[in-house]
């Protein structure tokens, strides 16, 4: 009868521990995260897959900043690309505000040196002092750029440079400039400038009005580019625009022609009787054979040698009226420094806090 009772006991007991594993089964599948999962994707339409790995890999390279002591223990080695890479997409999404309009630009170039093993591999002791000496090195040089008010960062370009025994040297290209308050939409114009405009070549510089103001033609040309197609409009509210990737490129003016023969860009040899002075539809139409050579023509070269990503993006152009020699000939020409790289729309919360570089 004792015997009985226990069992029966057992019994109940063995129930009660079923139910409970059961309803709390049913709990745990209540809330299970596939939902919670479709939630998150839906919550950031826009957000691609490709965003999405850039912000996991700036995120855990900002983490392993943060605990270098730690990752320097563990004996980590980081490769020189991934370095590059690395640097570059962490800074400008710390410290660069690439959807701002500007009204004009400023840049800087900058040089470091990294020393690698045969395997092209860095310690992470050196990629954090490298992280810290290019932060240091970018915030003097926008500091003095000459900008007083409404000046912000608009991209930091890493670029790898020469090898020369273990040593490779790392460019860096900031570009810093005076941002625009006026919020409002502007789409660009086919002819953006005017009868009162009017500007001189290169180291003639200046206006008609007055030749000493230190710009020329290029430079005006360039920050209407700039102005804009270089911005990064975010698509939707709480997201970010992102450049990484990005990488400069160099012409001289020479390489495109029209279907007359004639040169896109400003281009003429010493002898040819070059206009120094740029009225307005001259300066129309330089601006408009520029759009087509930096959004066109040079993209559709450079995609096909595998020298841009998929989808290309314009990030800036530097344009500089320079006489001097190409090839076996001295001539008058626009030369043109071009970035170009990905973009991304990350929602805010994905990446690091973004900072004023100079607070």
């Amino acid at each position: 009868m004792k015997r009985r009772k226990i069992l029966v006991i057992s019994v109940i007991v063995m129930l009660a521990v079923g139910f409970t594993l059961y309803f709390a089964a049913c709990k745990k599948r209540s809330v299970t995260p596939i939902n919670n999962m479709v939630g998150q994707v839906d919550d950031y339409p826009g957000y691609s897959a490709e965003a999405r790995l850039v912000a996991k890999s700036i995120n855990r390279f900002k983490r392993q900043l943060d605990d270098r002591e730690s990752v320097m223990r563990s004996g980590l080695y980081m490769p020189i690309d991934s370095i590059i890479w690395n640097v570059e997409a962490l800074f400008n999404a710390e410290y660069t505000f690439p959807e701002r309009k500007y009204l004009e630009t400023v840049k800087h170039e900058l040089e470091f040196f990294v020393d690698v093993n045969e395997n092209d591999e860095a310690p992470f002791s050196v990629v954090a002092d490298l992280y810290d000496d290019i932060t240091d090195a970018v915030r003097q040089v926008y500091s003095n750029d000459g900008i007083d008010m409404d000046k912000s960062l608009k991209a930091v370009v890493v670029d790898k440079g020469d090898v020369v025994g273990n040593k490779v040297s790392v460019n860096v290209y900031v570009v810093s400039g005076k941002m625009d308050n006026d919020n409002s939409v502007k789409d660009p114009v086919d002819g953006p400038f005017g009868p009162r405009d009017c500007w001189y070549y290169g180291e003639y510089g200046g206006t008609c009005d007055d030749p000493s103001i230190l710009y020329d033609a290029a430079e005006i040309i360039e920050d209407t580019i700039n102005y804009y197609y270089s911005g990064t409009s975010v698509p939707q509210p709480g997201f970010r625009g992102l450049n990484f990737g990005m990488f400069r490129i160099s012409i001289d003016g020479s390489e495109y022609f029209d279907e007359n023969g004639e040169p896109y860009l400003y281009y003429y040899p010493s002898t040819g009787n070059p206009p120094l002075y740029l009225n307005y539809e001259l300066l129309n139409y330089y601006y408009i054979r520029e759009l087509e050579v930096l959004l066109h023509l040079l993209p559709t070269d450079l995609a096909n040698m595998n020298l841009l990503p998929v989808i290309p993006a314009f990030i800036e152009v530097d344009i500089a009226g320079l006489f001097g020699y190409i090839g076996n000939s001295s001539c008058y020409h626009h030369q043109n420094y071009v970035v170009y790289g990905h973009k991304a729309f990350i929602p805010s919360q994905e990446l690091p806090p973004l900072r004023d570089l100079l607070n």
